[in-house]
């Protein structure tokens, strides 16, 4: 048994990143829950950069079994047949990039930036930011509809900006 240990996804359970970090630990399988610092209002809270994806550096022949069957382990992140690897370098600048990184939660939206509602019952559709309001917390949009544009007032966090329409 002398396969090459790569780095290589895996999709685990939720709340299952220390129980898997644990199991594979203890047959020498290193682990990596990236999670970075995001600030909520006056809180910062510490959340999974990648939420249920975890990296792990094990070779394929040796350990795929025990890794595939561990507990909280869903599956290895494959393609097809092919379960691709990630270099050691993106895993390094990774870790150095999520211990040093702070996120603010509050989006930065402004009157006239163009959004993508991604939750909540007008999901899908695009609209304009008309007015942003409680320090940003709600928006009041102008949907960009064919026969009308109605206004609609929708929380932030349900918005992504995008570019264009």
């Amino acid at each position: 048994m002398n396969g090459e240990k790569h780095w290589y996804v895996l999709y685990i359970k939720p709340r299952k990143d220390e129980v898997v970090k644990a199991l594979l630990g203890r047959i020498n399988i290193e682990t990596f829950y990236p999670k970075v610092k995001v600030k909520k209002g006056k809180d910062i809270k510490i959340e999974p950069l990648f939420p249920l994806y975890m990296f792990a550096k094990f070779s394929i022949p040796d350990d795929y079994i025990n890794v595939k069957f561990c507990r909280g382990v869903r599956k290895i992140v494959m393609f097809g047949q092919n379960i691709p690897y990630l270099p050691d370098e993106f895993i390094e600048n990774l870790k150095t990039i999520s211990e040093n990184v702070i996120i603010d939660d509050k989006p930065d939206f402004k009157p006239g930036d163009i959004v993508k509602i991604k939750e909540g019952p007008f999901r899908g559709l695009i609209g304009e930011i008309v007015k942003t309001t409680d320090k940003n917390k709600r928006v009041t949009l102008l949907l960009k509809a064919t026969s009308f544009s109605p206004k609609v007032v929708v929380p932030a966090e349900h918005l992504e900006r995008i570019t264009q329409p």
